[in-house]
């Protein structure tokens, strides 16, 4: 079974600019704006990589506090940026994108810390032999702005087993697949050699496909247990 065809489906492409070019030179004179104290150049690189910045966050993060990093990972840009500066093929948006996924990372450990000390909560994913599942509980993130582009089952699908993924698994698909990053700005941003990262992605896309197939039997099973339970009741309940 191809696992990217899960996977690779959410984004609506990205409009269709005039030239690359003058765009990269109006990134750079935005950033040289911002890093001399120039908050509408700021505000207009917010607006401009926001949505992939919270993309990043919620899947790897899930909805809860996604804005919230989001606006954290904004204002640790903001106060570095002075140190930030175009080297070769090194980008502000690659920059950018390293912080998130290192704020992500950092959520993800404390998150785990402090399970650790607090043992579990009715909210808290649960262990099992395969890894952490989501508990489920009702779908209060739907008024996430991210949200409204997963409303379809499959979409649905791909998140859930992407919650059940090892951290490593889950960014590169992030990445490459749902935030369709290139290959080499990928391998930038993780600081790893390309061959390395599509060996990485190989192996996610392969995780993905055996998490979605243990997930299909898992829902199934349930489905089946619900109906049971349904039938027993009714059964029980008649009177001679």
């Amino acid at each position: 079974m191809p696992s990217k065809v899960f996977i690779k489906q959410e984004q609506a492409a990205e409009p269709v600019r005039p030239a690359a070019v003058s765009e990269s030179d109006e990134e750079v004179r935005l950033v040289e704006r911002a890093r001399q104290g120039d908050t509408e150049a700021f505000g207009r690189l917010v607006d401009r990589y926001h949505r992939r910045v919270y993309g990043i966050v919620y899947r790897m993060c899930g909805a809860d506090d996604a804005e919230d990093l989001t606006q954290d990972i904004f204002l640790k840009a903001l106060a570095a940026l002075r140190s930030f500066q175009f080297q070769g093929n090194a980008s502000f948006r690659t920059w950018l994108y390293r912080i998130a996924v290192n704020a992500s990372i950092n959520e993800l450990r404390r998150r785990k810390r402090r399970r650790a000390a607090e043992g579990p909560s009715l909210d808290a994913p649960v262990s099992t032999e395969d890894g952490e599942v989501e508990r489920d509980l009702a779908d209060e993130y739907d008024l996430a702005p991210a949200a409204e582009v997963e409303r379809s089952e499959m979409q649905r699908t791909v998140r859930d087993v992407l919650a059940r993924m090892r951290p490593q698994h889950r960014l590169v698909l992030t990445l490459i697949d749902l935030e369709s990053m290139e290959y080499r700005e990928a391998a930038a941003l993780l600081k790893c050699p390309l061959g390395t990262l599509k060996s990485r992605v190989a192996r996610a896309r392969d995780a993905f496909a055996r998490e979605y197939e243990k997930y299909q039997r898992e829902q199934a099973q349930a489905a089946e247990g619900r109906r049971e339970g349904k039938v027993r009741p009714t059964s029980k309940g008649k009177h001679r």
